[in-house]
């Protein structure tokens, strides 16, 4: 039997009603009792290294959970860490870029319901998350209403639907059914792979921040973050991804900012195909000044990675 360390962190799935709505306070002891389904699955060991609302996670939360998977890696076959739905593609995303080269599953879950409730989505969530931190998943997934996503591919996209989160521009991992893992690919890691030794960086430039245009939204929003010395900065555009250059130019602002050494990352507000720079102008203009396409990445993924990268330089 594999040995799996639990990791609680809070969120809606370890809630209990109070007079001001649902707070986390089941710790993983509390929670594996009501998973009888994973007796004899694997041994499991459970920690509580914080219980929050995952709405009040910064990043100084990603790093403690980087570093207790560190902390345990040689100790354990697979790592499951539970996790309120609101942040948890934050704290995936985060995870893949600050464990290098992780060969063994950590995987994330959580619920939409508490799991005390009536109908709750957590058991079989929980089941999931142990299943896939007993098999061949290599690096940092998450596991949630029937599938295994890649750490840095996955979105919340509805609040209340057992099927909370969506693998964004890449084929989920594995689908789960009838108690069986059903591999999608061939590759069986999600982030966090590399050809080098296991290894942990926690390094993180917290000064970035996102800003979506909205259609008249001018420029001269950026100078408030100029100001306020931010060092990062993802433009969440339109369609393809660049900045308006026509009576609204924000070229100019742009290119103020990168001269102050901001980096500046285009993403777009649409969810599928990713950031094309160089299928128009408004992509072109932008990427000649010094302008970074987020690829395919999510909102979340690209935020990660550039704070990451930041903290690095």
């Amino acid at each position: 039997m594999k040995n799996i360390l639990m990791l609680g962190t809070g969120g809606t799935i370890a809630c209990v009603p109070s007079a001001d709505g649902l707070v986390p306070q089941l710790d993983g002891d509390a929670l594996l009792q009501l998973v009888p389904q994973l007796d004899g699955l694997c041994r499991i060991d459970c920690r509580q290294i914080m219980n929050l609302d995952s709405s009040n996670l910064e990043p100084r939360h990603w790093q403690q959970m980087a570093e207790a998977v560190a902390q345990n890696y040689d100790a354990y076959d697979g790592v499951v860490i539970t996790h309120g739905t609101d942040t948890m593609a934050y704290s995936a995303a985060a995870l893949s870029q600050m464990l290098q080269n992780c060969r063994k599953p950590v995987i994330f879950t959580g619920a939409q319901l508490p799991i005390q409730a009536a109908g709750s989505d957590a058991p079989a969530n929980v089941l999931h998350a142990f299943t896939a931190a007993c098999s061949d998943a290599q690096g940092v997934c998450l596991a949630f209403g029937r599938q295994l996503i890649h750490g840095s591919c996955a979105r919340k996209l509805y609040t209340q639907s057992f099927d909370g989160f969506g693998s964004i521009n890449r084929q989920p991992l594995a689908i789960f059914a009838s108690g069986v893992l059903l591999w999608q690919t061939e590759e069986h890691h999600g982030g966090g792979w590399g050809s080098g030794a296991f290894s942990v960086n926690t390094k993180l430039e917290t000064k970035v921040a996102v800003v979506k245009i909205l259609p008249g939204t001018t420029p001269d929003i950026l100078d408030f973050y100029l100001q306020q010395g931010y060092k990062g900065l993802i433009i969440e555009g339109f369609g393809a991804g660049g900045v308006p250059n026509g009576a609204n130019n924000w070229l100019p602002q742009l290119q103020k900012a990168l001269q102050a050494g901001v980096k500046i990352i285009c993403a777009t507000q649409c969810l599928y195909d990713g950031v094309h720079l160089d299928a128009y102008p408004i992509g072109v203009l932008a990427q000649r000044l010094g302008a970074q396409s987020a690829g395919a990445a999510t909102i979340e993924a690209a935020a990660v990675k550039l704070m990451w990268e930041l903290g690095q330089e």
